[in-house]
């Protein structure tokens, strides 16, 4: 895939929600808008053209991933976005973390720690009951350590808790009860061989191998 042939392809096309499906799973992953410096990326508003302003299209990104069939995150940049199944694992595999390990490193915060605990034992849980749990600290910023925690492929939502002004709101839950599967297909692929695979899928995107990408909107240190 040329770096311009999603574009050729799916711009101004996608108009339902499986139409979504299938670009997702054509290009593999995208963001809601375009990176800054990545302009070949992939982005599903670029793809939909005029019609992501629907009522309509606001919960895609909500029923497609409680269905399973895409899986909504912030792993890229922090930008909202969408991964296929076919590529999540290598994502897991580069961009997951362990609890354990990050509680025996210190690189977990004494907040995060009581957000994981309350969504470990209480979950699924609506983010309202979450926050009823948490003390002033960990509430104060909660939201932040959500998006952290998510994109560390630690939580991750599972539903909403409404569909109207005042009810919506995220279900969270732990990844590793939430699709194991795809923790284990993570582990059997392992980090080496899934950083090998991203390279080569997103250089198709116009990013190279060597692209500062990597450490700048993915956060890979090694």
């Amino acid at each position: 895939m040329q770096a311009t042939q999603w574009r050729e392809q799916w711009a101004g096309t996608v108009r339902t929600a499986e139409d979504l499906v299938r670009f997702v799973d054509a290009v593999g992953c995208c963001t809601k808008l375009s990176l800054p410096r990545y302009p070949d990326f992939p982005t599903h508003y670029a793809a939909m053209g005029d019609h992501y302003a629907s009522t309509d299209t606001w919960f895609w990104k909500d029923d497609l991933h409680a269905e399973k069939r895409l899986y909504y995150t912030r792993v890229f940049a922090g930008q909202p976005g969408f991964l296929s199944y076919a590529l999540l694992p290598a994502v897991i595999a580069t961009n997951g973390a362990v609890v354990d390990e990050l509680l025996f490193t210190g690189a977990l915060s004494v907040e995060a720690q009581e957000i994981y605990h309350a969504i470990d034992v209480h979950g699924p849980i609506g983010i309202k009951d979450l926050k009823r749990l948490l003390t002033a600290d960990a509430k104060r910023i909660a939201n932040r350590v959500l998006i952290d925690l998510e994109r560390r492929f630690i939580i991750t939502k599972t539903g909403i808790t409404g569909r109207e002004r005042g009810t919506y709101g995220y279900i969270w839950d732990l990844v590793e009860r939430w699709i194991p599967d795809m923790l284990l297909a993570a582990d059997r692929l392992g980090s080496a061989a899934a950083a090998d695979l991203l390279r080569g899928h997103l250089a198709d995107f116009g990013i190279p191998f060597d692209s500062p990408f990597y450490a700048k909107a993915l956060g890979w240190t090694r």
